[in-house]
């Protein structure tokens, strides 16, 4: 770590004593950084007021590294005699109004009413406003369900291909004097359908045209086709847990962090009483909250949100973004001789690998590609149409066709052949009998 922990409650850096030319307009820095008990991932403040940590508070030590000059900064609780939080982030920003050096590190947004009593650096982080709701599921499975994968046009389709291949055995075993389908019509009609299936799975079915083989082995390739896909699209449809969040009508009952800005930021978008919002400073406030009905919403930066949703991700969603503000940054005394200089620390901080090292850390980034939140914008499957499977079809049917027309030409083949064969028996017959008459008894 950059620091190291003093009974005293302040943490003096250990590696800001670095050969550096310039001369440090504060060789001494006094940091003074918000106490939350239930929210500590930008600033950790234990039991004894000793900060031991946080996002923000590595960041802060990280550029102080890239100053031209030495600083070596003290971080301080911003506390009261009870050992709470003296006040909002708008009290603790007053308290280093004119002073020297100084300054404040934590979750602090920039604001247009804040920056007239003290400076911002570069913002290191954005600051997106969401609010937190119940959700409750918008796809519900029924029986229905198991036809979603295809369209009704493709169904029909799928059952016309299957009729037609039927027809066209039925064609082609009827032209081979196949005795089964001599039968009445309406039995003909039940073997259209029930042959290929008997014939593949049941061994029922006595194949006479090899041609009918042709066209069997085809339709079965089709339907194991379809098959695959229908079973892995339906996969999609069954495991689908689309939320949609229950949005207030009214903003009336809306929580918020407490200490924040945002209740101010509550009752000025929407324009409410500002009676029923809620103060809340943990996560688990946020959830008994949400879950007995004092709130309707809980309005928060996106990093406390996603961390919410991280740890409770099955009843809740997000809405927004509601709001942006212009980052969350470190505050220094207006006209401070730091400010310049420790805003370009800020962007070589943002700009290196030790940025996304601290996110993961203490944020839990990336989290949007591990909270369940973001099933709520996630889209329905879509149903495949028939023109996913036209190549299929298009194949089949010139398979099928080619199929009646190879049947019929090796029928006609065969048939002259008997035809032939016939002739030259009827013609051996004839001269048999001539030659009988003319020998003499």
């Amino acid at each position: 770590m950059c620091f190291i922990k003093y009974k005293s409650s302040d943490i003096i850096g250990q590696e800001w004593n670095m050969n550096k030319s310039r001369k440090s307009p504060c060789p001494t820095l006094v940091v003074w950084v918000p106490k939350k008990t239930g929210f500590t991932e930008f600033v950790e403040v234990n039991e004894d007021n000793e900060v031991q940590g946080g996002f923000s508070v590595a960041i802060f030590c990280k550029a102080v590294q890239f100053l031209p000059f030495n600083v070596r900064p003290i971080f301080r609780p911003f506390i009261n005699e009870t050992g709470g939080m003296n006040g909002t982030y708008d009290d603790l920003l007053r308290h280093i109004e004119g002073q020297k050096c100084q300054a404040v590190a934590g979750d602090v947004t920039i604001r247009g009413n804040r920056a007239q009593y003290v400076s911002f650096t570069i913002p290191y982080l954005a600051a997106e406003i969401y609010m937190l709701v119940h959700a409750t599921p918008e796809w519900i499975q029924t029986l229905g369900t198991f036809l979603k994968p295809f369209t009704t046009r493709l169904w029909i389709t799928l059952v016309c291909a299957c009729i037609l291949t039927g027809i066209a055995v039925a064609l082609l075993e009827y032209r081979a004097d196949n005795p089964k389908f001599e039968s009445p019509f309406y039995k003909q009609l039940l073997m259209v359908i029930w042959f290929p299936i008997s014939t593949f799975f049941f061994h029922e079915g006595e194949i006479r045209n090899k041609c009918t083989k042709v066209v069997l082995v085809m339709w079965l390739c089709m339907i194991f086709i379809v098959l695959q896909i229908f079973t892995a699209t339906l996969s999609s449809w069954l495991t689908l847990d689309q939320l949609r969040p229950r949005v207030p009508s009214d903003h009336e009952k809306i929580g918020y962090q407490g200490g924040s800005f945002i209740k101010d930021l509550i009752i000025q978008k929407y324009k409410c009483s500002g009676k029923h919002l809620q103060a809340l400073n943990s996560y688990r406030e946020f959830k008994n909250a949400l879950d007995n009905g004092s709130v309707d919403g809980i309005v928060d930066h996106l990093y406390y949100i996603d961390l919410f949703l991280a740890k409770y991700p099955s009843e809740y969603t997000k809405v927004g973004p509601i709001h942006q503000e212009a980052g969350i940054a470190f505050a220094l005394p207006i006209g401070s001789a730091l400010l310049e200089d420790f805003s370009r620390a800020v962007i070589n901080v943002t700009e290196s690998e030790f940025m996304e090292a601290m996110k993961t850390k203490y944020l839990g980034l990336p989290i949007p590609s591990k909270s369940k939140s973001n099933r709520a914008q996630a889209p329905l499957p879509q149903s495949l149409d028939v023109k996913c499977f036209i190549g299929l079809f298009t194949f089949m049917g010139i398979v099928t066709i080619a199929a009646i027309i190879l049947s019929e030409v090796s029928l006609r083949r065969r048939g002259n052949k008997v035809g032939i064969e016939e002739e030259e028996c009827k013609q051996q017959a004839t001269a048999s009998e001539q030659v009988q008459i003319k020998i003499p008894d």
